[in-house]
């Protein structure tokens, strides 16, 4: 398959974010035009500072830009289980995307790429595949399959196409400290024990690079039109097994100390995605280890 992404006009919200920059990096090398929407964007011909919240505002900047392909990264995340917060998360997760599809409307937009969460499968029993019922279990992955579904059916209506992708646990170089291999990372190197519970969870991890790669696969490709897939890398590891990954790659004394926490209430203990359908549909199969996307991320920090 060539490079068709040249020239296209790319529209990238939450583009300053983690996975954004990656992925801007990544459409750039591709040469296409890239547009970002991210409140944290310094305002400049490509970079507008907007909140998604704020329709008019967005629907300026879409008329100027009048993007080929969008990507809607933007969101407000957030695991925490209160659903006090879930005002602000309807307001950013499902407002912003109606925003944001509303006003692409009196555009040429090829594809709207989502990306959505693993989240959203919840308790379901993994591996899960895209056909599962969702079954979110916070105010986030609620919103996330609010969002899902109202693409679907806006789209439908519409005639636009759109591709939703369900991204499992990713990771890599420069990873902000709030993640928990990063804390882990830091705490090792800093010469300092790492608490954690007994690591009996199992998640599914990919490599920031390989998710990027997933993400740019689908804007060459119009097999994902109007369909929704896993990123994920289809294994599971454990939680224990990471932490001593980790613990033989950093060069400390410092140790984890599995067994020091307890478990959170409603752990959910299986996180495993089926990669399958991406893989036969799209072609898409990860170039990157886990050992090897750990070893990146360690040498960053």
């Amino acid at each position: 398959m060539g490079n068709t992404l040249k020239n296209k006009k790319i529209l990238v919200t939450g583009g300053k974010g983690y996975l954004g920059s990656f992925l801007v990096e990544s459409l750039r090398e591709k040469g296409a035009d890239i547009y970002i929407i991210s409140i944290e964007a310094e305002n400049s011909d490509h970079n507008f500072p907007i909140d998604i919240t704020n329709f008019d505002a967005l629907d300026a900047v879409i008329k100027k830009i009048q993007p080929d392909i969008v990507y809607h990264l933007a969101a407000s995340i957030s695991r925490n289980r209160d659903f006090g917060i879930f005002d602000n998360m309807l307001k950013v997760n499902v407002n912003g995307t109606f925003n944001l599809l509303k006003s692409l409307l009196e555009t040429n937009c090829q594809q709207f790429i989502f990306t959505s969460s693993s989240e959203i499968y919840g308790n379901n029993v993994s591996p899960f595949h895209e056909d599962l019922v969702p079954m979110p279990v916070s105010p986030y992955s609620a919103t996330k399959v609010m969002a899902e579904n109202l693409i679907k059916t806006f789209s439908q209506q519409y005639k636009k196409n759109y591709t939703i992708l369900r991204l499992f646990n990713f990771f890599g170089e420069n990873m902000s400290d709030d993640f928990f291999i990063s804390q882990m990372v830091n705490s090792l190197k800093k010469g300092q024990d790492f608490l954690m519970t007994k690591g009996e969870q199992t998640r599914d991890f990919l490599y920031v690079k390989d998710v990027v790669s997933a993400l740019t696969i689908v804007a060459e490709n119009t097999n994902a039109y109007n369909d929704t897939f896993n990123v994920c890398s289809g294994k599971g590891t454990s939680l224990s097994s990471l932490a001593s990954v980790v613990n033989k790659q950093v060069k400390t004394r410092a140790t984890v100390k599995l067994g020091a926490l307890p478990y959170r209430e409603n752990e959910v203990w299986e996180m495993i995605g089926s990669s399958v359908k991406i893989k036969e549909k799209l072609g898409f199969i990860p170039e990157h280890t886990l050992s090897e996307g750990l070893e990146r991320l360690i040498n960053s920090k």
